[in-house]
């Protein structure tokens, strides 16, 4: 997808302090090994997952600990063995059917206490619809965050939580600022002189300068609502 390696290490970096010191934590599709390095950082046991066998090697260059193999199958062979399960930008790689064991595996990988974080694009975001997902020629559908945590729940995991993560943006700037309300102070008496109109006129022009300002800000908040963050999340614990 031709994101940088500091792009993701700031992405990751609210993912990686779910997860203590000492903990056993599994990457899954570990790619570079971005997330594998901020865990080693927070002294966390990180072992990465790939099954790109130049991925792995770019990882295993940097000192990682990382294994050839496919996502399922490594977890279904390693049940109980995990403080935590960590897959970000996997799930809409697989099949509905294919998706379902992935996270049922992740689910029976974990201890009793482990967390699962599950990370994937936003389908309510419009330029992650529209372009950015479709640039993955191995993406086959976006998933739901009511999919997602329907399926972490059928894995028997408690504590469910989903967010989005406002560190990946992706879209149009509008400056989604709402407008300040416009002064209401009317002009001395004076400064009208003897313009009586004027004094007739103006509760009419505030009147719709006030209409103006809130379709404004009706039509920035529907813009906004438009372009959240590109990427959500969905953790559970054992």
């Amino acid at each position: 997808m031709g994101h940088s390696s500091e792009l993701l290490r700031y992405r990751y970096e609210p993912y990686a302090a779910q997860f203590p010191p000492a903990a056993r934590v599994v990457d899954i599709g570990c790619g570079r090994g971005e997330f594998l390095e901020l865990l080693r950082e927070r002294g966390v046991d990180g072992l990465g997952v790939d099954a790109d066998e130049s991925m792995v090697a770019e990882a295993q260059r940097k000192g990682l600990k990382v294994s050839q193999s496919d996502a399922t199958a490594f977890l279904t062979a390693h049940s109980g063995a995990f403080d935590g399960v960590f897959a970000a930008h996997v799930v809409e790689h697989l099949a509905p059917e294919q998706l379902h064991r992935f996270v049922m595996a992740a689910g029976g990988a974990l201890r009793p206490g482990g967390r699962l974080i599950l990370v994937t694009p936003n389908p309510a975001n419009l330029q992650m619809q529209l372009r950015d997902f479709w640039v993955d020629l191995q993406h086959v559908r976006f998933y739901t965050r009511e999919i997602i945590t329907f399926l972490v729940h059928l894995a028997g995991l408690s504590q469910i939580e989903s967010a989005e993560n406002p560190r990946y943006r992706t879209g149009l700037d509008f400056g989604l600022e709402t407008w300040p309300a416009l002064p209401r102070e009317r002009p001395p008496a004076k400064a009208i002189g003897r313009m009586k109109m004027a004094q007739v006129m103006l509760p009419s022009i505030e009147g719709r300068l006030s209409d103006l300002e809130r379709r404004v800000n009706q039509m920035t908040e529907w813009m906004g609502s438009l372009y959240p963050p590109a990427e959500y999340y969905v953790t559970g614990v054992r």
